[in-house]
């Protein structure tokens, strides 16, 4: 599992919106620039931050949780919406390109977008719960707050 806390911002029936807790530095960023990965999660970040998680544990507005997602699920899922569009898109330009460039261009953009399709749907299936982060356990306040290091695999 991986695991991250947060604070539970609202509450819409069985999910909840929740704002994760930035976490310290660890010691490995550059000097001069800074942390990378905090830096490109701050460059994709919608919005204000929050993000929409199932509540089993019945969490109010205000709790500090801890919010986890499996770690099968969530690799299987970047593999799912990363190669099948890279297939869909390789696949129609190799099955087009007899028919010459101008086929081979057109067959390739109508296979990323079919795999695209694919892809919503995939991800609209009722067994779509293990992609889904879900809160797993209240936090005590004062341990939430404490500062833990984030933790690269070097």
């Amino acid at each position: 599992m991986i695991e991250t806390q947060a604070r539970v911002i609202r509450v819409d029936g069985p999910h909840a919106w929740v704002e994760p807790r930035p976490h310290a530095p660890c010691g490995q960023c550059d000097p001069e620039t800074g942390c990378r990965t905090l830096a490109i999660a701050r460059l994709f970040r919608n919005g204000a931050g929050h993000f929409r998680v199932a509540n089993p544990v019945g969490a109010e507005p205000g709790d500090w949780v801890t919010v986890a997602v499996p770690e099968a699920g969530l690799l299987h899922g970047a593999l799912v919406v990363y190669l099948a569009p890279l297939a869909g898109l390789i696949a129609g330009a190799a099955l087009a390109a007899p028919a010459g460039q101008f086929a081979s261009v057109a067959a390739a953009i109508l296979g990323f977008a079919a795999a695209l399709v694919w892809v919503r749907r995939f991800s609209r299936r009722a067994d779509a719960a293990r992609f889904t982060p879900a809160i797993v356990a209240k936090t005590d306040r004062s341990t939430a707050l404490q500062e833990t290091p984030c933790r690269s695999r070097s």
